[in-house]
């Protein structure tokens, strides 16, 4: 079974290394905007959710990419071949998470798992992202988060989208453990 990036909002505590580490490792910059990953955070609140690539089993940024572009490798992770990218866009519109991006350099780019050693879980130090073939119960919850697809808006506006969401859905399960 193919392993699988999970994230727990619950764990996450708004830190940002996560971000900071994938964008040195993909960029050489300490620059969260360019990471491949993102976390909301809502501090009035005390919550922050972490924003990652589902690797779609349809991804619709495959399927509406004129270059062909964007593929599946062998272990189904979701790829950018930026040699065929021609900066158009499509697939940031397509995609409903918002997680990829077409950077300054006209190239679209996104999670790739950092090539089966994801950089981000290894700064997690709460947890919040893991890196596992997923069980039953992190199977639900994988597919509970995919369930909220935005269909407009830029990246960062379906990353708000759905970060509200599961704050909303958090908040009376947090109340009641109160």
């Amino acid at each position: 079974m193919a392993k699988h990036l999970l994230a727990f909002p619950d764990l996450c505590t708004g830190c940002n290394r996560c971000a900071y580490v994938c964008s040195a490792v993909k960029e050489g910059l300490f620059l969260p905007t360019r990471a491949r990953l993102h976390v909301q955070n809502f501090p009035l609140h005390g919550y922050s959710v972490p924003c990652i690539c589902f690797q779609c089993p349809k991804p619709e940024c495959l399927e509406v990419c004129p270059e062909k572009a964007i593929y599946k490798n062998e272990a189904e992770t979701v790829m950018v071949d930026q040699e065929k990218c021609n900066g158009c866009g499509e697939c940031v519109s397509a995609c409903p998470y918002g997680m990829i991006e077409v950077g300054p350099d006209n190239l679209a780019y996104k999670c790739d798992y950092c090539g089966g050693q994801p950089a981000c879980v290894e700064e997690c130090s709460p947890g919040a992202i893991v890196f596992v073939e997923p069980d039953q119960e992190q199977k639900k919850i994988k597919a509970l988060q995919m369930k909220h697809r935005s269909t407009s808006g830029n990246p960062d506006e379906k990353r708000l989208e759905r970060a509200e969401v599961f704050l909303k859905e958090a908040r009376p399960a947090r109340a009641a453990s109160a």
